[in-house]
C-alpha cells in the first residue's frame, strides 16, 4: 500500500441497471430537462420516476429527433404516482425504451439518481418490466483463501442500508427496520419490520399465485400488534407504484393488487402484516375461482374438533366431484379451500357460489345439529362449530395462504397435506421463523392448480341429493302418520 493519490486504483460506484419506456418529457425555458419513465405491469405503463442526467448535446439532439414524431395528447402512465399534465410536460407514445443506470428503487417505487446510458433498439417496450437483483447468496463469487475470509463472507451477508439507517430487501428500502411489530414468534425474540420483508421475500415465489390478479385488503399496524391496526382496501395517497391499482365495478375509487414480490415488500414497507385477498379468478374480480370455507369453532371447543369437521366437510366435496384443501387460519380454526374451473359456456357468478356454499354448509348443519350451524351469533355457538360460507361473495375476502396473522406468537395460515390434518395438530407451531425452512420440502397444495374444477355438476349433485332427503323425510313422516297405533296389554 502506498499512501497518496495515484492512478493505480480508479473508484467506480456499483449502480443497477434497468430498461425502462418513456413517457414523456419535462422542459424549462424551451430546454429539455428530463425524461419521464415508467416500466409495465400487466397491461399498465407505471410510472418509476425521472432521469435527468446522462445528456449530452448531441445525445438530446438525437433523443429528441425520435421523441417529437411520438408526440402525444394523452398522459400513458397508470398508478398512484403517475405525474399530472402541466404546461412544463410533454407526452410521447410509450414506443422508446431506453438504458438507465440507477441509485436503487424508494420505498414508493421510484427509481433513485437515474442516468440516461441510451436507446435500446432491440427490445419491444411492452417488455419492460421493472427487473431485481439476483440474492446474493446465490451468486458465484470467489473470495480469496485467508484466515479472515470467513468473518468477510459473514459480512458480506448483512442487509444492506442505506445512509439514513433504513435497510433494502430487494432494492427496496425499509425505513426502522428494527421496529418490532410482533413482540415474539412463539421464540421470545421480536419480529421486526425487516424480519417482515425479509419472509415475504422467502414466501413469495409460494405465495404469489394465490393472491395475484386479485384485489388484496391489507392490514396495517404501525405500531405493532399491540397497538391500533386498520384494514385497507383501497389506494391511499403515497401508494407505492410496487402495488398495481385496480377498478372494480360499483366503485369509483381503486383497489390494492399485489401482482409481484416486490410488491410484497412494499408491504411490509408500511407494516402490512395480514393479506386478505379476494377469492375471484385473477384479473376477473367478477367472477369465482375458488370456495373457502371457514371452520371457526366455539370457545370450549378443542382444535381436534376442527380437525373433524374439515374431514367431513372434504368428503363430502369430493362426494360432489370438488377437490378441497386444506390450511390453518393462523388462529383456532382451518379453512377448506376448494378451486373452481370456469363452465365452457357462459361463467360461474358469485350469487350461485356463494348459494352452494350455503347449502353444502346447511346440510352439513342439518346432519349434526349438535356440532355445527350455520347462524353467526356468538351466543349460538356454544359448543358448535360456525359453517362459515359467507367468505364467497364477490367482494369477500378470507386470508391468503402464507400470510402472517396479527395475533401473539407471528402465526401463519399454514397449507396443509390431509395427512397432516389429524389429531394433536398444533397450528401454533406455524410462524414467520419457522415456516421459510420447510417451503423447500413442503408437498402440500401439490397440484392446487391441476384441481379446478366446474360448479354446475356439483350444484347438480347437491340439488338432487337435498330433493332426495327431502323426500325421504316426507315419506317417514307419513309412514308414522299412517301407522296405527300401538296398546299396550296386560
Amino acid at each position: 500500500y502506498r499512501s497518496g493519490r495515484a492512478g493505480d486504483w480508479m473508484k467506480a460506484k456499483c449502480r443497477a441497471g434497468q430498461e425502462v419506456v418513456i413517457g414523456g418529457w419535462t422542459h424549462e425555458g424551451g430546454r429539455f430537462r428530463s425524461l419521464l419513465v415508467g416500466v409495465y405491469r400487466g397491461d399498465h405503463l407505471v410510472y418509476v420516476g425521472r432521469v435527468g442526467t446522462g445528456f449530452g448535446r448531441d445525445k438530446v439532439q438525437r433523443l429528441m429527433a425520435r421523441l417529437e414524431p411520438l408526440a402525444s395528447d394523452k398522459n400513458p402512465f397508470s398508478g398512484a404516482n403517475a405525474p399530472q399534465s402541466k404546461p412544463s410536460i410533454r407526452w410521447v407514445e410509450p414506443k422508446l425504451v431506453a438504458e438507465i443506470e440507477f441509485a436503487g428503487w424508494t420505498a414508493s417505487g421510484n427509481i433513485r439518481q437515474a442516468a440516461f446510458k441510451g436507446l435500446r433498439e432491440d427490445k419491444p417496450a411492452k417488455e419492460v418490466v421493472a427487473e431485481a437483483p439476483a440474492p446474493a447468496e446465490t451468486t458465484a463469487m470467489t473470495v480469496p483463501a485467508s484466515r479472515k475470509t470467513k468473518k468477510r463472507t459473514t459480512a458480506s451477508r448483512k442487509t444492506k442500508r442505506t445512509r439514513d439507517g433504513a435497510a433494502v430487501v430487494m432494492g427496496i428500502p425499509i425505513s426502522k427496520p428494527d421496529k418490532p411489530l410482533w413482540p415474539h414468534a412463539n421464540d421470545g425474540k421480536p419480529v421486526t419490520k425487516l424480519d417482515l420483508a425479509r419472509y415475504f421475500e422467502k414466501v413469495g415465489e409460494w405465495l404469489m399465485p394465490h393472491i395475484e390478479g386479485r384485489p388484496c385488503s391489507i392490514i396495517r399496524a404501525p405500531d405493532g400488534i399491540e397497538g391500533e391496526s386498520f384494514f385497507q382496501r383501497h389506494a391511499m395517497a403515497g401508494t407505492s407504484s410496487l402495488l398495481t391499482l385496480t377498478h372494480v365495478s360499483g366503485d369509483r375509487k381503486p383497489y390494492l393488487q399485489i401482482d409481484r414480490i416486490e410488491g410484497l415488500i412494499a408491504v411490509a414497507q408500511i407494516a402490512g402484516v395480514e393479506l386478505h385477498p379476494w377469492n375471484c379468478e385473477p384479473n376477473r374480480p367478477d367472477i369465482p375461482g375458488r370456495l373457502v370455507f371457514d371452520l371457526d369453532p366455539g370457545p370450549e371447543l378443542g382444535f381436534d374438533d376442527v380437525i373433524v369437521a374439515a374431514k367431513e366437510l372434504k368428503e363430502r366435496l369430493e362426494a360432489l366431484g370438488l377437490v378441497p384443501f386444506c390450511k390453518t387460519t393462523g388462529g383456532k380454526g382451518l379453512h377448506v379451500v376448494t378451486p373452481l374451473a370456469q363452465p365452457k359456456k357462459g361463467a360461474l357468478h358469485w350469487p350461485e357460489a356463494k348459494a352452494f356454499a350455503q347449502g353444502v354448509c346447511a346440510r352439513m348443519a342439518e346432519d349434526n345439529p349438535d356440532k355445527y350451524l350455520i347462524n353467526m351469533a356468538k351466543k349460538l355457538r356454544t359448543g358448535r362449530i360456525f359453517l362459515d360460507y359467507l367468505r364467497n361473495d364477490r367482494m369477500s375476502t378470507a386470508v391468503a395462504p402464507l400470510s402472517p396473522r396479527a395475533r401473539e406468537g407471528a402465526t401463519v395460515s399454514m397449507p396443509l397435506t390431509w395427512t397432516q390434518v389429524k389429531s394433536g395438530l398444533d397450528p401454533t407451531r406455524y410462524t414467520m421463523r419457522t415456516v421459510p425452512p420447510l417451503l423447500s420440502r413442503l408437498k402440500a397444495w401439490q397440484g392446487y392448480c391441476d384441481s379446478e374444477r366446474p360448479l354446475e355438476p356439483a350444484i347438480r349433485k347437491l340439488v338432487g341429493r337435498s330433493r332426495t332427503t327431502a323426500s325421504s323425510r316426507r315419506s317417514t313422516s307419513r309412514t308414522r302418520r299412517d301407522r296405527p297405533p300401538s296398546h299396550a296389554t296386560t
